[in-house]
């Protein structure tokens, strides 16, 4: 069967009230659905209602969703996925405010074999979008962020312009903007001195993926309890993230507060997520104005869940996260195992 041309399989859609000022809006989402990113579903909500939403469905190379679905069926699904993402979202957003690191900026939820992203605009505005890669070799636990950087890439880079095109400045999500170097420039000189607690980490898995400039915080959790813990949010060079209202002790046990729920959470989201994506979520970013907290599943009712206070650092310390899973899911490879 001949593959349609993405021009030719491209679908697009408009609220019943079509607004002109969302033209250029959509010219940028279906720029980004033609540039064969990965992404093949886009929709731009406000307030939690659909504006417009574009998608290439009709191409045989995107997901099926549900037997039997027809094409109208499967964008429906999609664009009240969307919508009850947007929701989510917003929620999220109240429940992280205590972290004090500002609002969501950007959701990311992956699966096995598909990516979901929510990120922010301004206001009430919101862009959503679903994209999909080729299944890993065998089941690969933890699921690997990379196999979805491209994807990503773009759904960040389409925020930001619709931002550029209210005279916003961009909030870098995902930190996909800075400058990959500053890492090794600023690299911190002497030892961590890490916070431990637990004994889950005999080797000092976690303790060794500790950066300033990358992973400030991580914890492993296993059937409903943490089992170990570590990190250097009292490290002098993280001292401006802190002030009178919010200290080191306050952030650690916020974050304990906000590890234990985060089973709970994805599980939700997994299921608002079914109708239009395979499998269930896991990986899971919530990125704010201020830096970013993941879950990483490695087992089921076994998952990480780390933290990083740098928006610059926002996909390396993700990353450094999946290195760490694939650390603790295969013992035989050893803490040096890399």
């Amino acid at each position: 069967m001949t593959v349609p041309e993405p021009r030719v399989a491209l679908h697009e859609e408009s609220a019943e009230q079509d607004v002109p000022g969302f033209r250029k809006k959509r010219d940028l989402c279906r720029d980004v659905l033609l540039a064969d990113s990965g992404i093949y579903h886009v929709a731009h909500y406000t307030s939690g209602v659909l504006d417009f939403a574009l998608d290439l469905l009709a191409q045989t190379t995107a997901p099926p969703t549900g037997d039997g679905d027809d094409l109208a069926e499967r964008r429906d699904i999609h664009r009240r996925v969307g919508a009850q993402l947007v929701y989510r979202a917003t929620e999220l957003n109240r429940r992280l405010w205590e972290l004090q690191t500002g609002a969501l900026i950007r959701l990311v939820a992956q699966t096995a074999t598909g990516l979901v992203f929510c990120n922010s605009v301004v206001g009430s505005e919101h862009v959503i979008g679903f994209g999909s890669a080729p299944a890993a070799p065998g089941d690969a636990t933890p699921v690997d962020p990379a196999r979805f950087d491209a994807v990503d890439r773009a759904a960040s880079g389409l925020a930001t312009d619709l931002r550029r095109l209210m005279r916003q400045r961009s909030q870098n999500p995902g930190g996909w903007l800075t400058d990959t170097t500053r890492a090794a420039q600023q690299t911190s000189d002497g030892p961590l001195h890490p916070r431990v607690s637990g004994s889950a980490d005999p080797d000092g898995v976690l303790a060794a993926a500790l950066r300033p400039d990358g992973l400030h915080y991580l914890s492993h959790h296993r059937a409903g309890e943490q089992t170990a813990t570590a990190d250097i949010l009292a490290h002098p060079e993280l001292a401006p993230f802190f002030n009178r209202g919010v200290t080191v002790a306050d952030r650690r046990s916020r974050y304990q507060r906000l590890a234990a729920d985060l089973s709970l959470l994805v599980l939700q989201i997994s299921r608002d997520l079914r109708r239009a994506v395979d499998g269930d979520v896991a990986r899971l970013v919530l990125d704010v104005e201020m830096g970013a907290v993941y879950y990483s599943r490695l087992t089921p009712g076994d998952y990480l869940f780390g933290v990083t206070l740098d928006q610059d650092a926002v996909s390396q310390a993700d990353h450094a996260l999946w290195t760490v899973g694939r650390r603790l899911v295969e013992p035989a490879a050893g803490p040096s195992g890399r």
